[in-house]
């Protein structure tokens, strides 16, 4: 599968400029996940239309519908309105796989010419075709009607989901000519010109002609049956996840028995109103609560029962229903991107969707792309992936910036560029800014160094968020030293904390003691910016990934124990090179002596692995009430058949 290794925007929407000059306008990915969260304002919206606008440029004809995006004179253009007119604007998405890559690209150059190779592009096609785009104004359209009106979501298929559906049969010409079309959105579009196209006598359109008779009584109906079977399609895997995923007491169906489509439709015996009557797919809801009655069960007007998590959920439902329904195509690429996804959705919706984006089907078989400008949704989006994955996603933040002449652009900070912004600011007398981007800073590195469990906390309805910066400190200083390491380096970023809480919070905020409470800050960030953590092991509640400790006993005979891990097992490297690692709960599942190959002894007791290792040590005699033979835990636990510490340093 190809996926997307960078997206170069230039003067396109809030990106200003070019990548030479602004390098936050091209966006690495190196064929991985994105989560990104950007505060309002920030362009985040931009990648979600410029990836948009991209993929949708090869179905867009004539050419001139994706100039327009491009043209400063044309009123429709997406450039950035800092631009010169003659400024170069476009859209650079370069994909990868292990068999060859691609440039595809939509640019207006500076000498007016397009430089288009998307336009009628297989490649660019196909990847629309499997890609998705979904953001919460599309969640919101599926329950956007008056209380008094039923839904109808035609219009809303004919702009999001049409384009998608392949009926697998294509429409007749009206010269009776088989087209080459399959797609619902082209057999609605040749239904919606083909009025305009009859032949007519005079103003009247000709009734007995065969173009006309081929259109209303065949091509109409046929569309009109192929969608319904779409739609009961459609309707069964909605209801999969409506029932099995969210766990929700009902289910949908479209009202398929009422879906209709007509030409010309007789006025009176002699008149017809020449007009093409478009369809509806109304929506029902149906309750499975078995204390019901049949009449009860039918909820005809959703929109005005439910609440709108649950609309939300059945909005997703159908468009992860028509995701799977999606061709695949070999050497293609295929991307979800995700815009504010889950706004509306309250906390226990958010994790089941979140369950079913990052499962296996999805990750193995989309690139996918999550914007958010919701903070706690970030936190908690970014925790859940980190615990599942090692590898496979980049996470990046976007702020509002400037440029040095005054002008709106994005900054996205790279892992450690918020210190790098800190000390710019601080170059330019700028002292508040500098003292900002170092809290952002102080937040970051922290978040890196600590378990989950001491830089968050759960909030009623916002999930888990960051502990105050106060908090976070402490936890650092307490749980580094519980490690072993060496907290001096670290003690005095507790007396600069009120400064990193409120920046304006001192006197004058351009003295020279401001300015050496920065410099001091700096030092002490690019200090525990040199400590390293080391995943060694995630907990394992199926018992799958065992480690062993080697030890032995006085004898001389070697004892392997094998135990997994309850907890995740942490390790840090210390300013000196030394590794500290953490105490996690253990299951210690057997102990054998290898020496004289005896039985597997059964062990099955779950305790802090210091503690085992005790216990161990109790056993074998070598832990005695006149002295402990303890060794250090790296030189003994082994993985993977490797012993830990080489891990550590390879």
């Amino acid at each position: 599968m190809q996926k997307i290794k960078s997206i170069t925007l230039r003067n396109f929407k809030y990106f200003f400029g070019k990548e030479t000059e602004h390098p936050q306008n091209k966006i690495e990915l190196d064929k991985q996940n994105l989560l990104l969260y950007g505060e309002n304002g920030s362009g985040k919206s931009s990648i979600y239309w410029a990836l948009y606008t991209f993929l949708q440029s090869a179905i867009k004809d004539p050419r001139s519908e994706i100039e327009k995006y491009f043209d400063p004179t044309k009123d429709q253009n997406l450039r950035n309105r800092f631009a010169q007119p003659d400024d170069e604007s476009g859209i650079i998405v370069e994909f990868t796989s292990p068999s060859g890559g691609t440039i595809k690209e939509l640019k207006r150059n500076t000498d007016r010419t397009y430089s288009i190779n998307t336009y009628k592009d297989t490649f660019t096609e196909k990847a629309l075709i499997g890609s998705d785009f979904i953001n919460y104004k599309f969640l919101s359209k599926i329950y956007d009607f008056r209380n008094s009106e039923p839904i109808n979501l035609f219009e809303l298929f004919v702009q999001e989901i049409l384009m998608f559906i392949d009926f697998e049969e294509a429409y007749t010409e009206h010269n009776g000519s088989l087209s080459t079309k399959t797609y619902a959105s082209d057999w609605w579009k040749f239904i919606c010109s083909a009025p305009s196209e009859l032949p007519y006598n005079g103003n009247i359109v000709s009734v007995g002609s065969d173009e006309y008779k081929r259109f209303k009584q065949n091509t109409i109906p046929k569309f009109i049956a192929l969608l319904k079977r779409i739609l009961v399609d459609i309707a069964l895997g909605a209801n999969k996840y409506l029932q099995e995923d969210f766990k929700e007491d009902f289910t949908l169906s479209f009202d398929t028995e009422n879906i209709t489509c007509d030409y010309n439709k007789k006025l009176s015996q002699r008149a017809k109103d020449g007009k093409l009557h478009k369809p509806k797919i109304p929506l029902k809801i149906f309750l499975t609560n078995p204390n019901l009655s049949e009449l009860e069960k039918e909820v005809k007007n959703p929109h005005t029962f439910l609440n709108e998590a649950r609309l939300t959920a059945i909005a997703l439902a159908i468009r992860l229903s028509i995701l799977e329904m999606r061709p695949k195509f070999q050497n293609s690429a295929r991307i979800l991107v995700l815009d504010d996804l889950l706004l509306s959705l309250d906390m226990s919706h958010r994790d089941k969707v979140l369950d079913i984006l990052l499962s296996d089907s999805f990750i193995n078989t989309y690139q996918i792309l999550i914007l958010s400008h919701d903070r706690a949704f970030y936190n908690m989006c970014k925790n859940r992936i980190q615990d599942r994955f090692e590898t496979g996603w980049i996470f990046k933040e976007m702020y509002q910036h400037q440029t040095d002449t005054g002008i709106p652009c994005p900054f996205i900070p790279e892992q450690n560029n918020y210190l790098d912004l800190a000390k710019k600011y601080l170059k330019e007398f700028d002292y508040p800014a500098s003292a900002n981007y170092l809290r952002k800073e102080t937040e970051r590195v922290f978040k890196y160094l600590l378990p989950r469990n001491l830089c968050l906390h759960f909030k009623e309805d916002k999930g888990m968020v960051t502990l105050q910066l106060d908090n976070l400190i402490s936890n650092f200083l307490k749980y580094f030293k519980e490690l072993g390491g060496n907290i001096e380096p670290f003690k005095k970023l507790k007396e600069h904390k009120d400064l990193l809480l409120n920046p304006l919070s001192h006197d004058n905020t351009e003295s020279p003691i401001y300015k050496r409470e920065l410099d001091n800050i700096i030092e002490i960030l690019e200090k525990l910016n040199q400590l390293k953590v080391h995943t060694i092991g995630m907990d394992d509640d199926a018992n799958q990934h065992i480690f062993e400790l080697h030890e032995t006993d006085p004898a001389g005979d070697n004892w392997v124990v094998k135990f997994t891990l309850k907890e995740i097992y942490r390790a840090i490297k210390d300013l000196d090179g030394s590794w500290h690692l953490s105490n996690p709960n253990c299951y210690f599942l057997t102990k054998q002596n290898t020496t004289q190959n005896t039985a597997k002894v059964a062990l099955g007791n779950t305790v802090k692995l210091g503690q085992g290792y005790g216990n161990i040590r109790y056993g074998l005699k070598i832990k005695t009430d006149a002295g402990d033979n303890i060794k250090d835990l790296k030189e003994i636990i082994f993985k993977d058949g490797q012993k830990l510490i080489d891990k550590l340093n390879a």
